[in-house]
């Protein structure tokens, strides 16, 4: 009865409406990407380095994708137990690098995918921030100025910066990278911008710098060969030079379904598994990131494994 139960209320819950209407909190959390910043963090304040924090980045909810979009309960119910990790354990701010969705905007389940990936997501406490990155479900394999006006209104911008206890964080728009063609404006203003923005880091003398996106620029050797999971070498290689001379300490990625690792130099490129379905041997999961004066380090955790507390004097291998 107790099992018949459980699936029943998660049935309910995974099934919402998607014109439901939905909590003025939550639509201001999903609103704080907004004039290339975010809107949680007090930049000028958070420019100083402050003492050792964590972050929690979490990659590829996808709600959908296990049946193929004729329903979202398993990931919705992965998601619940993400937000209870999150709420338990408080770290500076959660961030979810890309396909939020497993629909694209111009399929029949998106809006209800959307808007269950809003309720599960506004449940995280008010006073942890939840930082959105877009991906290629997110956007379509060819994103266009409607695809990404789409995005924004939903999620908000589909690129931006903010600063955290004296780190950079900046948040680029993957599928522009991957395929530029339907949407070269946004391409092109998205390099100026970032170019900007590496500057202003080095200028304020940023503890650190990470970049957050969806698709991994590779996935475990910079000059690997073309393939759906990373970046064209067309473009990679100009962007892995611009990084490397700002000094950018990591790039967190999803996309993969799976974890890898990598290294550019002294940058790490970090994949991070699914909270959704892994395509792997990684289990749904999530990466625990603890930033400290001197660097950084960050694991993988199974949602069956997350620590009970996390140590911010702890280092870990790289998972």
């Amino acid at each position: 009865m107790r099992t018949s139960l459980t699936l029943i209320l998660l049935f309910v819950t995974a099934t919402a409406r998607a014109d439901e209407p939905i909590a003025d909190a939550a639509n201001d959390r999903f609103a704080q990407a907004a004039n290339r910043t975010f809107a949680a963090f007090d930049s000028p304040h958070e420019q100083t380095w402050q003492s050792p924090f964590f972050f929690m980045q979490l990659a590829d909810t996808q709600y959908g994708m296990f049946t193929g979009n004729k329903g979202f309960e398993q990931e919705a119910a992965l998601v619940q137990r993400t937000v209870q990790h999150i709420n338990r354990l408080r770290p500076r701010f959660v961030i979810v690098c890309g396909d939020l969705t497993n629909a694209t905007p111009k399929q029949d389940r998106y809006q209800d995918q959307v808007a269950q990936y809003r309720r599960d997501f506004s449940k995280v406490d008010a006073d942890i921030p939840l930082v959105c990155v877009c991906g290629n479900h997110d956007l379509g394999n060819r994103p266009t100025p409607e695809s990404i006006a789409s995005y924004q209104s939903h999620f908000g911008d589909d690129y931006f910066s903010f600063w955290v206890g004296g780190v950079c964080n900046i948040v680029m728009n993957s599928s522009v990278l991957k395929d530029p063609s339907g949407a070269p404006g946004v391409y092109a203003d998205q390099q100026a911008w970032l170019q900007q923005q590496l500057v202003a880091a080095k200028d304020a003398q940023a503890k650190h710098i990470l970049v957050f996106q969806h698709h991994p620029l590779f996935l475990t050797q910079e000059d690997e060969p073309d393939e759906y999971f990373n970046i064209p070498l067309e473009r990679r290689t100009p962007l892995l030079a611009q990084l490397k001379q700002a000094g950018v300490r990591a790039v967190f990625a999803g996309h993969y379904h799976r974890n890898a690792y990598g290294t550019a130099g002294a940058m790490e490129m970090i994949t991070t598994g699914p909270v959704g379905r892994p395509l792997g041997k990684d289990p749904s999961g999530l990466r625990i990131v603890v930033v400290n004066e001197a660097g950084i380090q960050h694991q993988y955790w199974g949602l069956d494994d997350v620590p009970a507390k996390v140590d911010l004097s702890t280092t870990s291998n790289p998972k």
